[in-house]
């Protein structure tokens, strides 16, 4: 089989299984949905406390106008990560049922070295940010200063020991040292520094985390991560990373129909359940994939979101004054008069815009 053939094939099995997980995901969605709302897995009160101490003021406003939505569940992000884990693993199984079958191998897309720590990651993180949506929903009212069922300091902590976990597998174990900070100028390997591919991923993803802040209105958050997925998925097939790209174009599928739900007037939110792994998912093949660089192109409003809020945290700190009217960033525009459906669609022409301008530059520096 030629080259040509091959890329076909592997074409052709990334859109069967982008599809086919879309279709997945919307046929059990609705069973979720009931789920959820069984157990009124929402947030029995809204937070009336920013993070800095005092009392909210103008996002307090828009939560006492959205009251309604106070019991729309969280969790929705279980539709992305459950419909995508499972997925891969059914193939996974029957290779290993068969592991000398042509067919099961070639439709296996969970590799050691490749998709094994996305997945991982993917797993790992969502399960962190399941605890921490579960908590917050409990009759005590969870820890509403901070936004969520667990202290910021303990998710930044559990973030931070995650990311730098796979610091430490990508330095031992995958030897990934050879990344590119400014391509063709920096690298780790030339700079003679292999080590800080640890530290540089801890930082990494704990940045990427800390834009998960972004899941404030209907459809923002998976509308906004599809194109930069779209973009690392196209960059990885470009480059030959099949698996990874298989993988990305997976989660696609089960956010496209996490969308469709979660479009206003949305049925469920994603949470940190969806938002903690697959973002740092995002990270990682970024890194696995050797463009860490493009994260912060395709991924601007990502970078504007986190950056404001912790803008506005530290003028508070210091200056004793606001940046913004609210933050993140989207609440701001909402106070300048912007409507929701005006800020969700916006961002995700922007982010279709960087995206594009993301995979330019993954093609064209190499």
């Amino acid at each position: 089989m030629n080259i040509d053939s091959v890329i076909y094939l592997q074409f052709a099995k990334i859109l069967t299984y982008t599809i086919l997980t879309y279709l997945i995901a919307m046929w059990w969605a609705p069973s979720l949905v009931e789920v959820l709302v069984w157990l009124k897995f929402w947030k029995k009160k809204s937070r009336d406390i920013a993070t800095t101490g005092e009392k909210l003021t103008v996002t307090k406003a828009f939560y006492d106008r959205d009251e309604a939505k106070i019991k729309v569940p969280r969790a929705g992000g279980l539709l992305i990560w459950v419909t995508a884990i499972v997925f891969a693993l059914f193939f996974w199984i029957l290779l290993k049922a068969d592991p000398t079958n042509k067919l099961f191998q070639f439709l296996n897309f969970v590799s050691r070295r490749w998709t094994f720590i996305p997945i991982g990651t993917l797993f790992v993180g969502s399960i962190i940010g399941f605890i921490d949506d579960a908590l917050a929903t409990l009759e005590s009212g969870g820890n509403y200063k901070a936004g969520g069922g667990l202290k910021l300091s303990h998710r930044i902590v559990l973030v931070t020991i995650l990311s730098f976990l796979i610091g430490v597998w990508f330095y031992f174990k995958l030897n990934l040292v050879n990344v590119d900070i400014i391509p063709g100028v920096l690298n780790l390997k030339s700079l003679g520094a292999d080590w800080l591919i640890i530290p540089m991923t801890t930082v990494s993803l704990v940045a990427l985390w800390s834009s998960s802040v972004i899941d404030g209105f209907d459809g923002l958050a998976a509308g906004t991560f599809i194109p930069i997925y779209l973009c690392f998925a196209s960059i990885a097939f470009i480059r030959g990373f099949f698996d990874i790209a298989t993988l990305m174009m997976v989660l696609v599928g089960s956010m496209v129909a996490y969308l469709w739900f979660n479009i206003s007037p949305a049925r469920f939110f994603m949470g940190d359940t969806g938002c903690v792994g697959v973002l740092l998912t995002l990270g990682v093949v970024a890194f696995l994939t050797n463009t860490v660089y493009i994260l912060p192109i395709a991924g601007i409003m990502l970078v504007i979101t986190s950056g404001s809020n912790i803008i506005q945290i530290l003028s508070k700190k210091i200056r004793k004054k606001k940046v913004f009217l609210a933050a993140p960033f989207h609440h701001h525009l909402e106070g300048l008069g912007w409507s929701r459906s005006q800020v969700t669609a916006r961002y995700w022409i922007v982010t279709v815009m960087a995206s594009a301008l993301g995979l330019v530059f993954g093609l064209l520096v190499r």
